[in-house]
């Protein structure tokens, strides 16, 4: 069966400072990038921790394939490079709700994977986001084994019953 889901959601990861006034590169790790909007809060710290700290977003914008981001924890540079690294979190309670057939990672973590005829291939110990297409790692009685979200490949996904069943394509196992 899956694992329980985590308490935070990681939304964004902190680069480098930009600038003197407290700004810092995020790489956005959501579908929802409204997240960022100023005034909005978010946590610092990592998924597992039991208690990140509340932080504000002060000011985003856009910047290359990032945002530059102003938290209210840092007001200049020193303060800003104190953050690089750190991840930027959600209640895993305030999740936005997906489309129909979507998931978050943690919601395929540990879950059963079986082919449409029976045989058990492991749990997903893992997804990569690829940035085409995701790809479960599964790992069990034939070592570790990708399978690309891909309607090809995913027969279905059942989060109630904890199993995911594939279609292996050839040369897949």
């Amino acid at each position: 069966m899956s694992r329980a889901a985590p308490a935070f959601l990681t939304v964004g990861r902190i680069g480098r400072p930009h600038g003197v006034r407290g700004e810092v590169e995020v790489e956005v790790l959501t579908d929802f990038p409204e997240r960022f909007r100023p005034g909005s809060q978010l946590y610092l710290g990592t998924a597992d921790d039991p208690d990140p700290t509340p932080v504000r977003v002060v000011s985003a914008r856009p910047h290359r394939n990032r945002l530059l981001v102003r938290l209210d924890v840092a007001a200049d540079r020193t303060a800003a490079g104190e953050l690089t690294g750190r991840s930027l979190l959600v209640p895993a309670a305030e999740a936005q709700p997906l489309e129909a057939d979507a998931y978050y990672p943690h919601q395929l973590m540990g879950l059963r994977v079986v082919t449409v005829d029976g045989e058990a291939l492991g749990e997903v110990a893992e997804v990569l986001e690829t940035g085409s297409a995701d790809v479960l790692i599964v790992r069990g009685p034939r070592g570790e084994v990708l399978l690309p979200m891909i309607a090809t490949v995913i027969a279905a996904i059942d989060l109630a019953a904890g199993e995911v069943t594939v279609t292996p394509l050839p040369g897949l196992l």
